[in-house]
């Protein structure tokens, strides 16, 4: 933030741990969110604990970015407003989706809401939005866009343009990972060597925003301190990837313990996979699984026998 003779400082992280102010009306949001869920869970009978776990995290994590000195010094102090961009567009997005809220306010959804809920959910706007392709142009651009951009400076003199951002970076991280990692009534579950490149691809992008600020001149942000820049810089690098990499090792056990991601490349590697071993056009039918396909073993030790021959 500007002070009288140029950006002022950031706060110490002691005063950004032990500052708190009550956001009233966010906290008022998620007790009810909270109570919802949590009625949900015990209705459900047999909902995982694990998952109630995860959706307490989320609003554990959401108490502590909009009360905690994170929200009170995360306007003025880039350094501050990073951590809570990581708050928002990763760590709460991440223990939400994990949660299943959608799952489970299906599970109690009848009638006409539910017939409701599912034209929404399998739509052609729902299939468009959690598209990986388009999940990942949306984070690119909100992740470059507002930190590479005039916005930071912008928004450093405008709290509404400070509290719209918050909801842009919160919607963009529940709906990248709810494509990355959910599993939750997805209208289309992308493969899951297709989560894993989405989510090295958005790393990069981290990587490379982290970067380019860590080396920002002064000029860049003139409303901000440059060694906060550059310290929120590395925070994005660092504290991005790392974040990057948990979530990624959360997937890795997903797709171990998936009986049906045993072998998951996606539609369109798996048809090329197909047309390598069998050698057709693509034309045929490629229902079920090439790798307890008699006829595809059968083509590929053909294709093996050949190989030999030609090379042996």
């Amino acid at each position: 933030m500007m002070g009288p003779m140029g950006p002022t400082p950031g706060p110490a992280w002691a005063d950004v741990l032990t500052t708190w102010e009550p956001s009233w009306g966010v906290d008022a949001v998620l007790l009810v969110l909270g109570a919802l869920y949590l009625t949900g869970a015990l209705r459900h009978g047999a909902w995982p604990i694990r998952r109630t776990a995860a959706f307490a995290a989320a609003l554990a994590a959401a108490v502590l970015t909009f009360n905690s000195g994170i929200a009170v010094f995360g306007h003025g102090a880039f350094a501050v407003h990073m951590v809570m961009h990581l708050m928002l567009i990763m760590v709460i997005p991440a223990f939400w989706v994990t949660a299943h809220p959608l799952e489970l306010l299906r599970h109690h959804l009848h009638g006409s809401g539910a017939r409701a809920f599912d034209a929404v959910v399998t739509g052609r706007v729902a299939r468009v939005v959690t598209f990986p392709a388009t999940v990942l142009v949306v984070y690119g651009a909100v992740v470059v866009l507002t930190h590479l951009t005039g916005f930071m400076e912008a928004m450093a003199g405008s709290m509404a343009l400070h509290h719209a951002e918050q909801v842009l970076y919160l919607v963009t991280g529940l709906l990248f990972f709810h494509t990355a990692i959910g599993v939750d009534v997805l209208p289309q579950r992308p493969a899951y060597f297709a989560r894993f490149v989405l989510m090295l691809v958005a790393m990069g992008v981290d990587t490379l925003v982290g970067v380019v600020l860590m080396l920002a001149p002064a000029t860049m942000f003139p409303a901000y301190d440059v060694e906060g820049v550059h310290l929120g810089g590395g925070i994005m690098w660092v504290g991005g990837d790392a974040l990057m990499m948990v979530i990624m090792v959360l997937l890795g056990r997903m797709w171990v313990s998936d009986p049906s991601g045993r072998v998951d490349f996606g539609p369109w590697l798996e048809s090329a996979r197909r047309s390598a071993i069998t050698g057709d056009d693509g034309s045929a039918s490629d229902d079920g699984d090439l790798d307890e396909d008699d006829s595809a073993l059968e083509a590929y030790n053909r294709m093996l026998a050949r190989l030999h021959r030609e090379h042996g």
